[in-house]
């Protein structure tokens, strides 16, 4: 019987991190690694199974031996961290990790205070939380890297099941002080002709031609803080879901639109078929309840 290679659950976790997001400084970063620590892990996976991971003239795409190995590798670390995580909660009467990722206006305006309720009603739980898009969501879920996702369903992919939580309506996001801030509501023919900001979050209105306008912007920022911030001066306006807006922010105002109202769903997403872990499971329930006092709840 050949011998087996001596690696460590850390050199499989850096080489699917390298796989997926195909590239060694954003896995370094992910792996909060420096970038030669994480290739000199790599190196010595490559050395220890005797193949090439990666190709020499691109580091970025794998080799057939490093296609054929990515779904073992991943396998594995998720096996690992299901049993350490059900052994830790063993050892500690309950306690173990939970992990999950969501949208970052979800992230930011909606969790923080069940984040803390959770925290004092299960203090032994360790917590890690991310923050994405919802396409990086599910990719982190597909992973392995988190057990619960909260987006919007994205892929279709038949590996995640989806359970939807809460809508959340688009609607005006602009300065207070801009003419429209006042009113109950505008109409997206209203806003067509405005100096509408882009973002990643008007993916999301590709099915509704009231709103085709928003899809070809002049100005576009990808990140949220940035673009509120610009919104606070007075630069430009936008349009954004409702959860997407701070509730406590003294200088902008968010108009619902109409004509039509359009909303997005936003959900739980998880492995289909896989039981979740006693903590994710806790922290499952409590995004239901969350959801159904909030308002938007779906029945």
């Amino acid at each position: 019987m050949p011998s087996q290679p001596d690696l460590s659950i850390a050199h499989y976790r850096h080489f699917l991190l390298v796989a997926e997001l195909r590239s060694f400084r954003a896995a370094a970063a992910r792996a909060f690694r420096s970038q030669p620590a994480l290739s000199l892990s790599i190196r010595e996976m490559e050395q220890r199974l005797g193949q090439p991971l990666f190709e020499r003239g691109n580091r970025n795409t794998l080799t057939r031996f490093g296609q054929d190995c990515l779904p073992l590798a991943r396998e594995l670390v998720e096996h690992h961290d299901r049993v350490a995580g059900a052994l830790a909660g063993l050892a500690s009467n309950g306690a173990g990790t939970l992990t999950m990722a969501s949208v970052a206006t979800v992230a930011t305006h909606w969790l923080p205070e069940l984040v803390a309720a959770y925290r004092e009603r299960y203090p032994a739980v360790a917590l890690r939380l991310f923050d994405d898009n919802s396409e990086g969501v599910e990719r982190m879920v597909l992973a392995g890297e988190v057990e619960l996702g909260v987006c919007s369903p994205v892929s279709q992919d038949r590996r995640l099941s989806f359970e939807p939580l809460l809508r959340d309506a688009f609607g005006l996001v602009c300065h207070r002080g801009h003419p429209l801030a006042g009113r109950k509501s505008v109409t997206w023919r209203e806003i067509a002709g405005l100096p509408l900001v882009g973002t990643m979050a008007h993916r999301q209105l590709a099915g509704y031609p009231q709103a085709a306008f928003m899809l070809d912007r002049q100005v576009f920022v990808s990140n949220m803080m940035s673009l509120l911030a610009m919104l606070e001066r007075g630069v430009g306006v936008t349009v954004l879901a409702r959860l997407g807006v701070p509730p406590d922010s003294p200088g902008l105002a968010f108009v619902p639109l109409s004509r039509p109202r359009i909303e997005r769903e936003l959900g739980i997403t998880r492995l289909a078929g896989r039981s979740l872990s006693p903590a994710a499971a806790r922290m499952e329930e409590m995004l239901r309840a969350k959801a159904l006092r909030s308002g938007r709840g779906v029945a």
